[in-house]
């Protein structure tokens, strides 16, 4: 008798051991999908196909330009500044109207900047040209996007930053996987675009981390 209720007592210890590893197993399960849930509500990735195609043509990584978007309207493809810049990556009319006309864009109207893949085409090839232009220097072409290229190259050069464009244009995806600091902030005299480098980086580092394993096969990544 003895025998058989020490028995039953093991197998009920066995089972109520199984019972709480599976609780903590569904524990961990759930709090790491809750977890998800909120850096993905936190840092969105809408509009995942058109980032992705015009990322893939210009050799930007998608997640960097996700990572532009946030900063820039947060999503949002009706976004209008106060100082007129349109769409999801607030795109000046100006801008836009130039840019068209270096892709033969015809019939440009800043209209078109609502939409969001004409957005995201324009302000995809004008990162690349930025990073043309500053040398792939991620904090100067961040800069740049923000605050107007003219601006940002008078700081450049009074740091005695050399930005002659490379001869080729990298094939490799931009920007790296280990970005640094290539420029220094502190040679950034507007409070404002310092504090949007630190923004769009510091995005760009999350947005890796949430969404890289989720991009397809097909899309490399500097983030790997």
């Amino acid at each position: 008798m003895t025998t058989k209720i020490t028995g039953r007592n093991r197998l009920l210890r066995r089972r109520t051991w199984l019972l709480a590893a599976l609780g903590v197993v569904v524990a961990i399960l759930a709090f790491w999908g809750g977890r998800q849930a909120v850096l993905e509500r936190l840092y969105p990735f809408g509009y995942r196909d058109e980032i992705i195609t015009y990322a893939r043509e210009n050799g930007l990584d998608p997640l960097f330009i996700a990572s532009i978007i946030k900063n820039e309207s947060r999503f949002n493809p009706s976004a209008v500044s106060k100082k007129g810049a349109v769409g999801l990556m607030q795109v000046m009319p100006e801008t836009g109207r130039w840019v068209a006309e270096q892709l033969g864009f015809a019939g440009y109207d800043p209209e078109m900047l609502k939409d969001p893949a004409t957005n995201i085409m324009i302000g995809s090839w004008y990162l690349a040209e930025l990073r043309r232009e500053f040398s792939g220097k991620v904090v100067l072409v961040v800069a740049a996007y923000n605050c107007g290229r003219g601006r940002v190259r008078e700081w450049a050069e009074r740091h005695g930053d050399s930005l002659d464009p490379p001869s080729a244009v990298d094939p490799a995806l931009w920007p790296p996987p280990e970005v640094v600091e290539d420029f220094p902030l502190s040679a950034i005299e507007y409070q404002e675009t310092r504090n949007y480098v630190r923004g769009v980086l510091s995005a760009l580092e999350c947005y890796r981390d949430i969404y890289q394993k989720t991009l397809p096969s097909d899309v490399p990544s500097s983030g790997t």
